[in-house]
């Protein structure tokens, strides 16, 4: 067992911190810290649809975790089926949040997940930490444009699409192949998610499975040549010839007692003023409309607060303003760089509004 508490491990904590708190920490998360029942999330998910799209599915490649579609037609079908698998799964209820709110509430400024789900805006969202959540598009689509992420606005990242396009997902090697592709060219990352990697000193991984080949390569993509210190918080098992790779390599630290460290990590970050303040949980009702939020959904959420007495009168102004908005993309007579500012900061009130009234 690892003795955190040694001077080694002192100096090492006091590094992560530093950069935690100078925004050259990046936290990547991966599919195997999302459980549900005790099992891994994506391996449910692999399980249900085996079992529903049978004559769908022509093959899984279980070492990578992709599958081969019969056709286009069964692929788009999947496809939709995965965006509802997890939209009908909820943190704290479905899935297990408490590994990932241990993370959110790291002071670091960027996350960066390789998976489709929305599960740390949400629970973001939930217990009151401002956020932006925006993710890659593959296939040369152009990409969505970021705000410099900050320790009072953090970014939340999906790296393999998101449930708010099906056809974003990372589902089989067509779809990596593409990433990887577009990754390299164009249109490669937004600038100021692109720059925070360059500025990083830190890498946290948690929950990665790195026996997977583009899992390697995807580190080389992100972290370049520098020299980066790399932390990966394990407790799966890995062939030894990868575990020897990643430490030659790339000079990954592999932590085993995963409970320990983040336990350790998130007490020292408190002692440094390096946590992040939380509100309790939010009213189911709250927690409804943030989901509107979460999809895109920002008129919806609008007609809904509407029905409020108490939110009412801030609903129908942000309403006014939502409404000048999109008529001024539609006459095209804004920016996509100020679109993005004036949406950003209509959500930012609509759950301010959330947070008072509801």
């Amino acid at each position: 067992m690892t003795d955190f508490k040694s001077p080694e491990w002192d100096r090492k904590f006091r590094s992560i911190l530093a950069d935690i708190k100078q925004g050259k920490c990046v936290v990547l998360v991966g599919p195997e810290i999302v459980k549900t029942g005790g099992k891994p999330l994506r391996q449910v998910l692999r399980d249900q649809l085996m079992a529903s799209n049978a004559d769908d599915i022509a093959h899984y490649y279980e070492r990578d975790g992709f599958f081969l579609f019969r056709d286009k037609i069964a692929k788009e079908d999947i496809e939709r089926e995965v965006v509802l698998f997890y939209q009908d799964r909820q943190p704290g209820a479905d899935v297990d949040e408490t590994a990932l709110l241990n993370l959110l509430r790291l002071r670091a400024h960027l996350f960066l997940s390789i998976n489709p789900d929305n599960f740390l805006s949400e629970i973001a969202y939930k217990y009151g930490i401002k956020h932006r959540f925006a993710y890659f598009q593959h296939g040369g689509v152009a990409v969505q444009d970021v705000e410099p992420p900050s320790a009072d606005m953090p970014l939340f990242y999906n790296l393999f699409g998101s449930l708010q396009r099906d056809d974003s997902l990372v589902l089989d090697y067509d779809d990596l192949f593409r990433l990887l592709s577009s990754l390299l060219g164009a249109p490669g990352l937004p600038n100021n998610l692109a720059l925070a990697l360059q500025q990083a000193k830190h890498f946290l991984f948690v929950g990665f499975d790195f026996d997977k080949w583009y899992s390697q390569l995807i580190l080389r993509i992100l972290s370049g040549e520098k020299a980066i210190r790399k932390f990966a918080v394990d407790h799966t098992e890995k062939n030894d010839n990868t575990t020897t790779f990643l430490v030659k390599q790339f000079g990954i630290e592999f932590i085993d007692d995963e409970g320990a460290f983040l336990a350790e990590l998130a007490q020292r970050a408190a002692a440094e003023g390096a946590l992040r303040d939380i509100i309790a949980a939010q009213t189911p009702d709250a927690v409804r409309l943030t989901r509107y939020l979460q999809n895109g959904d920002v008129l919806g959420a609008l007609n809904q607060l509407k029905d409020n007495d108490k939110a009412r009168e801030d609903a129908t102004q942000l309403l006014a303003r939502f409404h000048d908005l999109k008529d001024r993309e539609s006459r095209k007579v804004i920016d996509h760089s100020d679109y993005s500012v004036e949406y950003n900061r209509i959500v930012d009130a609509i759950l301010e509004t959330i947070k008072i009234h509801l």
